[in-house]
């Protein structure tokens, strides 16, 4: 079961039993009946009836104790999927950062009825494509749920973070500056690559913006714009017929020599495997 990228389960203590180091997992827990203390990165975690958990593939899961009555349903998606999936449902709505933001910062979602609803027609899409192995285009498939899924959380955030808005004038400098990196980030769609450029753009030093990153998102600040410019690389590649050339001169690339390097040395394929391997599911 864990070699496919998405994993659907109603068994939160074998799916929990499978997860190790090498099957990084972001989970997302939706608690029917009964309830969960979960500990996440040492945090404790409580839900009830209703409530979605999500924990991202980063965050350490420890103990847990559940009521005898727990029921749940639970999807794992494991990090690569995640942010294929992630990244084509952001890069283009605007301020997402701040919904984003704001799920980092408030895990818990209490899904009111309408919610409750949707959410119930999912979880029987993703049963009936758990193990559907009719072709392979099965796994696509559970991708597009998954998409929607995402899509569907982040609509619910507008008001969630809306009314967080207020709380603004107590977010810290390096918070303000991570979120305009962000932006940046997500209007050069990884034609930008330098840390000095963005560092510029903020009027900091680049080792400020790395100190940035590594608070928020525990990762260097080059580490950060290569995963942003990977991710729409392997957008372009997935969605659009472009040829690796035209994709180089999208993204300001100095050579289609450099370009295929680039892709070989970051996605650990040439663009062509990588076609290859979207077709084969």
């Amino acid at each position: 079961m864990l070699n496919q990228e998405i994993i659907f389960s109603d068994n939160l203590d074998e799916l929990l039993a499978r997860l190790d180091d090498k099957n990084a997992c972001a989970l997302i827990i939706y608690c029917l009946e009964g309830r969960l203390q979960i500990e996440i990165d040492g945090q404790p975690h409580l839900i009830a009836p209703y409530d979605l958990l999500l924990c991202r593939t980063e965050l350490i899961i420890g103990n847990y104790m559940r009521s005898p009555d727990l029921r749940c349903s639970v999807i794992a998606i494991k990090r690569n999927a995640l942010d294929d999936i992630f990244y084509l449902c952001v890069r283009d709505i605007d301020k997402w950062w701040e919904k984003s933001f704001f799920l980092f910062q408030h895990p818990i979602i209490h899904l009111n009825e309408r919610q409750q609803e949707i959410t119930k027609l999912f979880n029987r899409l993703f049963q009936l494509y758990q193990d559907d192995t009719r072709s392979e285009l099965s796994e696509s498939i559970r991708r597009i749920f998954v998409q929607a899924a995402v899509l569907e959380l982040l609509n619910w955030l507008e008001v969630n973070v809306e009314h967080s808005k207020e709380e603004k004038s107590r977010i810290g400098r390096q918070e303000v500056l991570f979120r305009h990196f962000c932006r940046l980030l997500q209007e050069n769609r990884g034609r930008q690559r330098e840390v000095r450029w963005y560092a510029d753009q903020l009027a900091i030093s680049p080792k400020y913006l790395s100190e940035i990153c590594n608070n928020f998102a525990k990762k260097p600040a080059l580490a950060v714009i290569h995963n942003a410019t990977l991710q729409e690389i392997k957008c372009l590649l997935r969605q659009t017929d472009m040829s690796v050339k035209e994709i180089s001169v999208q993204l300001n690339f100095p050579s289609l020599s450099f370009f295929c390097k680039y892709i070989k040395k970051y996605l650990g394929k040439t663009a062509r495997q990588y076609r290859l391997s979207i077709s084969r599911g």
